[in-house]
């Protein structure tokens, strides 16, 4: 899921628990991952209407310029072999 807050930083939600929400906001240096509460979360982002596929290759190739945590990258890699498999299915 593709998310913006008030500040319009875009971030890409890697995983949900039960009460948590771990997303990537992209940023200028290095990528690392953040750990919202879910009510924080709701608050504080919503949703857009963007491509995931195309949101995930500028992710990763900023990661891959610039760097990110090996939890951000294990996290990007593993939602776009889902997305890539989930769109085979279709």
């Amino acid at each position: 899921m593709v998310v913006t807050n008030n500040h319009r930083t875009t971030a890409i939600v890697i995983r949900y628990g039960r009460d948590q929400v771990t997303l990537v906001p992209m940023k200028g240096g290095k990528l690392f991952a953040e750990t919202l509460s879910f009510d924080e979360f709701r608050e504080s982002w919503s949703e857009v209407d963007y491509a995931l596929e195309k949101a995930l290759d500028t992710f990763l190739a900023h990661a891959q310029e610039r760097g990110a945590s090996a939890e951000v990258v294990r996290g990007l890699v593993r939602l776009q072999q889902r997305d890539l498999l989930c769109a085979s299915l279709f």
